[in-house]
């Protein structure tokens, strides 16, 4: 996914869940991570500020132009669902992973997998890839991550750690000693995980950059209204907190914003490798980006997440929730080649009039 113009991303459901299997390279939200490479999973990120595991959030395929590592290659980001410990200076929620490997892998044909051959049985497992997917390595029964502690009775079901298995005891209780060890962990939704969507993406209106400049709050409100003919819009309160609540007429970045984002209000993530981001707000900007960790070169923007997101996701609305203005992540320009996942740098910039 990459190309001259900001590409954009709509949330969307699929009536097929099994579509969101690693063998399709989905972009998405929630659920549990689809690991592009099931063999070096990492271990379950803590939150810096309450220790608590993360949630994984989204994921991104984009893979490179080039038949070696990175012919596949997806971002991943996790994210604390705690909204207080995103109100402590210094220290970051957040934490983003970079994964890819080469066309030809032991895990992918090359040629795409059909969305129609998609077999499923009785208890909703794709047979074609499930199975070599779940060797390589036990998954944690809650998020997904690496799982190396296991349930002391059945032994069947394995945690990141102590504190999922203690929060899917509840659930997990009523089956233990007899769920099968085939059961594909991720029809486990616990309720610790966000709701799952698609993401679909579209080449951002002509004109983006340009159009809109004298739009005022009314005229731009009522564009975020009119989005709210489809489920999963945002509703008119809640475009009413993005132009009012969160909106300061005096600062310019983000009266650009407001009119940026207003010819497509429903968009939750915003993409063009090697750019800039686009600032909802002067205040809490990144300064300074860390070089990546694998190889050194400078790391360049590849993608945000819009508040718009937090709607979709039923977040922002308590002062306990998770908020944010949005969510910036950068990768290695270089697009260094790595056989693990790698931790890549994101920014979390808030509204700091809310």
């Amino acid at each position: 996914m990459s190309g001259p113009n900001v590409e954009i991303g709509f949330v969307e459901e699929l009536s097929n869940p099994l579509l969101f299997g690693p063998e399709y390279f989905p972009s998405k939200i929630g659920g549990h991570p689809a690991w592009l490479n099931p063999s070096n999973i990492p271990t379950a990120p803590l939150c810096c500020s309450c220790g608590v595991p993360l949630i994984f959030l989204v994921q991104v395929y984009a893979g490179l132009d080039r038949p070696g590592n990175g012919y596949h290659r997806m971002i991943y980001l996790f994210v604390c669902r705690d909204g207080n410990c995103y109100k402590i200076s210094g220290k970051s929620p957040l934490v983003a992973y970079r994964g890819q490997i080469a066309a030809e892998n032991p895990f992918y044909g090359l040629e795409p997998l059909p969305e129609g051959d998609v077999n499923v049985n009785t208890i909703g497992e794709n047979n074609s890839f499930a199975k070599n997917y779940n060797g390589y390595i036990t998954l944690c029964n809650v998020c997904g991550m690496k799982g190396p502690l296991k349930c002391g009775q059945c032994r069947q079901v394995a945690y990141c750690g102590k504190y999922h298995q203690k929060q899917d005891w509840k659930r997990h209780k009523s089956t233990c000693s007899t769920q099968s060890i085939d059961t594909p962990y991720h029809l486990t939704k616990s309720s610790l995980l966000f709701k799952e969507f698609d993401i679909t993406i579209e080449t951002e209106k002509p004109g983006g950059e340009n159009e809109n400049k004298t739009q005022n709050n009314e005229e731009l409100l009522k564009k975020y209204q009119e989005s709210c003919d489809t489920e999963y819009k945002i509703s008119a309160e809640d475009a009413e907190s993005l132009t009012k609540e969160y909106g300061k007429d005096s600062d310019p970045v983000f009266t650009k914003f407001k009119n940026r984002i207003s010819l497509d209000p429903d968009q939750v993530l915003r993409y063009k490798r090697h750019d800039s981001p686009l600032w909802p707000t002067i205040d809490g900007q990144v300064s300074e980006v860390p070089a990546c960790s694998n190889c050194g070169a400078v790391r360049s923007f590849e993608f945000q997440l819009l508040p718009t997101l937090l709607y979709m996701i039923g977040g922002g609305k308590d002062s306990d929730e998770m908020d944010w203005a949005t969510i910036v992540v950068y990768t290695c320009s270089d697009d260094c080649e790595v056989e693990q996942y790698v931790e890549e740098y994101c920014w979390v910039q808030i509204f700091q009039n809310k």
